[in-house]
């Protein structure tokens, strides 16, 4: 019988990017005392993010360090806090080790390869590294993952619709996943299994083998 993997997304799957962002915002606001700016941070999150294609957390603190005189040091610091990265995982060691019990598991995701590691961090004495998979553009590797992982019956979960319809149109096998957000489309026709959280895959285990 075939290996099973479960391969995730990490943003809006496995972590809470808007949460860590409104954390670190809210805190540099209130230590450096800069009154009503939260959002005029954020902005500078999403002018980061369209420069790239992808969020580059570097950038964004060099932005910020200049437009604001706050010393960059002082900035990575508070981003780079581990308390701030555990507090924004929408998953915990349990739900892992159930996944576990019937397959890998893998990582697909896009970003920064630092940034994206710190996310799972927690998680990496459970998942392989060889599983992880970083790209500054996912979409253009999905033949790539899907190669390595031939010879496996392969389940992906991810919050982007456009993600899971372009696996499905490579190889119509693979199983999909989707974690609706508010701002998914309603559209899911080539998606296999729509869920509200990522945690209620558990329940569903057993259909998956």
């Amino acid at each position: 019988m075939r290996q099973t993997i479960v391969i995730f997304d990490i943003d809006g799957v496995i972590f809470d990017g808007p949460k860590f962002l409104s954390v670190f915002c809210e805190k540099t606001v209130r230590e450096n005392n800069l009154g009503e700016e939260t959002e005029k941070l954020k902005s500078l999150y999403e002018e980061v993010k369209n420069e790239r294609g992808f969020f580059d957390p570097q950038i964004f603190l060099t932005k910020i360090s200049s437009k604001y005189s706050i010393a960059k040091e002082v900035l990575e610091r508070s981003w780079w806090d581990d308390k701030s990265f555990s507090e924004c995982l929408l998953i915990d060691e349990n739900f892992l080790k159930e996944i576990q019990k019937k397959a890998v598991i893998g990582i697909f995701s896009k970003g920064e390869i630092n940034f994206q590691k710190k996310k799972i961090e927690k998680f990496m004495n459970m998942i392989n590294p060889h599983d992880v998979h970083i790209f500054e553009d996912k979409m253009i590797k999905i033949n790539e993952v899907l190669a390595k992982y031939k010879d496996y019956k392969i389940y992906i979960v991810d919050d982007d619709l456009q993600v899971l319809e372009n696996f499905k149109r490579v190889d119509n096998l693979v199983f999909t996943i989707l974690v609706k957000r508010e701002k998914t489309t309603t559209a899911y026709s080539k998606t296999d299994i729509v869920i509200e959280n990522v945690l209620q895959i558990i329940p569903l285990l057993t259909d998956l083998k």
